[in-house]
């Protein structure tokens, strides 16, 4: 890994579609709305063998907004640990925050627009940070406006590099420079690395706690926190180490009823982008305020992951308030009520937490390994069908009338042969007579039955049904 590389800009000049466009997704979410972009974005590049790391921010100086430098360091570490309802400040702090930590800074702005008074005072900014930054004027998409953008030299970050971000022009030679100036630092290559990391999503309604989850675990202030509904906007990706394990923990944005969700709104997109984490994923947290009645919503929800295949765990966030309201209640109370409110993660782990004060979160990360690592396991077919044999003596198929070749019969299903077709999610096939069903009751009796004998924490077991072919006469 060469280095970081870090995009910054104003509000609305391109930042987020460049940042799809380098790291070749569709990862941050793109609208014309000033401040879609609010948490960081990170990204893995690959130009030509030579790999770095980008990461993309909101909106640089909000003109509404008084500048950072003029907090004080109590407003500052106030902003840092989510207290207050300025999000635009809490935005530009992460943008800072991520600048220092870059190797190399990408100043974007808009060819369109023309020099703005905002691209000055970021340029100036940069300038005094020392940081290595290259200046990208972004939308050029026809002869006249790259004509027109000799303006821009007055920033004094050296020769622009005009792009554009939607249709692709001049990325490739923007990706040289790039690798060019980071070679030329000659850093040491960075240790961390996403292959192989497992992949975990945090997912809830809206102002569930789950960015003070991610900042809780994470041990930084990763994800903006504030009150204030949908404040993350699309899902976010920090990379932790736990137990000599990489961890990619996602922040995604909270959901509604789609009832209630305005149409092509960035709510609307932001749902979307979550449920898009489903597809790769290792485990979802499914994060619900315990302080609050569970709803029909939270059913929904434990539903679709349920189906999804993931492995998963609850956490029944802001344990603490209810801890204060209702002393007499036991812990096995609300882990009963949490049970009842999501019948479909049956299997899934309860964990009742307080990310404010942190209590119980680090079950959650040896909580994660399980869960993962109950997703591989193979369970040999000599082990399975002596288990089979065991549970079907302790507890046969019931009786059932079964028709046979137009005569009426009662007799049990005769269930053979389990074995284990896949991992992630772990999926077993049996099989019965030609003639015969099992029913839901049963398979979820040998479901129940190989979770708990082979510590399948976590992990949405499925079992097939396949029926013996009828020999010809």
């Amino acid at each position: 890994m060469l280095g970081t590389v870090t995009i910054i800009g104003r509000a609305n000049v391109g930042k987020s579609t460049l940042f799809n466009r380098l790291s070749e997704t569709r990862r941050a979410l793109v609208s014309a709305i000033p401040g879609t972009t609010r948490d960081l974005k990170y990204a893995e590049i690959n130009w030509q063998g030579k790999e770095f790391e980008l990461v993309d921010t909101g909106g640089f100086l909000s003109e509404q907004k008084a500048e950072l430098q003029k907090l004080t360091k109590k407003q500052e570490k106030k902003l840092r640990f989510g207290a207050g309802e300025d999000i635009d400040r809490q935005v530009e702090l992460k943008a800072r925050q991520a600048l220092e930590k870059s190797d190399l800074v990408i100043l974007v702005v808009d060819a369109i627009e023309g020099l703005n008074p905002q691209d000055k005072k970021i340029a100036g900014y940069l300038r005094q940070s020392k940081k290595l930054s290259l200046l990208a004027v972004n939308k050029c998409d026809t002869a006249k406006l790259r004509e027109q953008t000799a303006d821009f030299y007055q920033l004094g970050l050296g020769e622009p590099w005009l792009i554009s971000a939607v249709n692709g022009a001049g990325i490739g030679d923007l990706l040289e420079e790039i690798i060019s100036q980071l070679k030329g630092l000659k850093k040491k290559a960075h240790k961390k690395s996403k292959k192989g990391a497992i992949r975990v999503a945090i997912i809830g309604k809206p102002n569930v706690g789950k960015s003070s989850l991610l900042n809780r675990l994470s041990g930084e202030e990763k994800a903006i926190v504030s009150a204030t509904p949908h404040t993350t906007r699309e899902p976010n990706d920090t990379l932790i180490n736990y137990q000599d394990k990489e961890i990619i923990i996602i922040d995604t944005a909270g959901v509604r009823r789609k009832a209630k969700i305005d149409r092509e709104s960035l709510e609307e997109s932001g749902v979307k982008m979550t449920w898009g984490v489903l597809r790769r994923i290792d485990v979802a947290i499914v994060m619900v305020d315990i302080n609050e009645r569970l709803s029909h919503q939270d059913l929904q929800l434990g539903k679709t992951i349920a189906e999804s295949g993931v492995g998963a765990i609850i956490v029944a966030n802001k344990y603490d308030l209810v801890k204060m309201r209702d002393e007499e209640k036991s812990v096995d109370e609300y882990r009963d009520y949490v049970r009842w409110a999501f019948p479909h993660l049956s299997y899934a782990p309860i964990v009742l937490v307080s990310a404010k004060t942190g209590f119980n979160t680090e079950k959650i990360l040896k909580l994660i390994l399980e869960v993962e690592a109950a997703q591989k396991i193979k369970i040999p077919v000599n082990a399975l069908n002596k288990f089979l044999k065991s549970l079907i003596k302790k507890q046969p198929p019931a009786r059932k009338r079964i028709n046979v070749r137009g005569r009426v019969a009662v007799k049990r299903a005769f269930v053979t042969r389990l074995q284990q077709l896949s991992v992630k999610p772990p999926v077993f096939e049996c099989e019965v007579g030609s003639d015969e069903e099992l029913e839901e009751s049963y398979r979820k009796y040998i479901i129940n039955n190989i979770r708990e004998k082979f510590q399948f924490v976590g992990a949405p077991i499925r079992l097939v049904v396949r029926r013996l072919q009828k020999k010809n006469n």
